[in-house]
């Protein structure tokens, strides 16, 4: 008879551990949410990806994130992060790339050919980071509008 109140009251504490569990990792998987643009991680992902960002701009000099703008975050399997970014162009040429280290170490030209752009940065549970979607709008560059 002791054995089954001790089976009943394992289970009862199993099943409350397991429901707070759920509720408080999993309550908000998959919607997006405000940060600050300031979040350790955020900036780490925005860092990681910087390169492949400037890569993606098809103009003479190197492109390098001046500001985020705003940031929201997507709780998946890892951590989606969307943000709105303004680039700064700075004075390195884009076919120089290969040979910086470090594209932070380019310094911003003025704030006359700045870029919107908008990306989404996927975070693993591994701490690596992947950009999923990038794009900036040139055409105020480009004399078009």
């Amino acid at each position: 008879m002791y054995s089954k109140i001790l089976f009943w009251n394992f289970m009862a504490a199993s099943l409350m551990i397991m429901a707070i569990y759920f509720d408080v990792t999993f309550g908000d998987v998959g919607e997006w949410e405000p940060i600050d643009v300031d979040d350790p991680e955020f900036q780490d992902s925005l860092s990681q990806t910087q390169r492949q960002m400037a890569e993606q701009i098809y103009l003479t000099n190197v492109y390098r994130i001046r500001e985020a703008e705003s940031a929201q975050s997507q709780l998946v399997e890892g951590m989606n992060y969307k943000t709105e970014l303004i680039m700064g162009e700075t004075e390195c040429k884009k076919v120089d790339l290969d040979q910086i280290d470090d594209i932070d170490s380019c310094p911003f030209l003025g704030i006359d050919n700045d870029l919107n752009c908008h990306a989404q940065i996927y975070r693993l549970l591994n701490d690596s980071c992947e950009l999923t979607h990038f794009e900036c709008d040139i055409s105020p560059i480009l004399g078009y509008y």
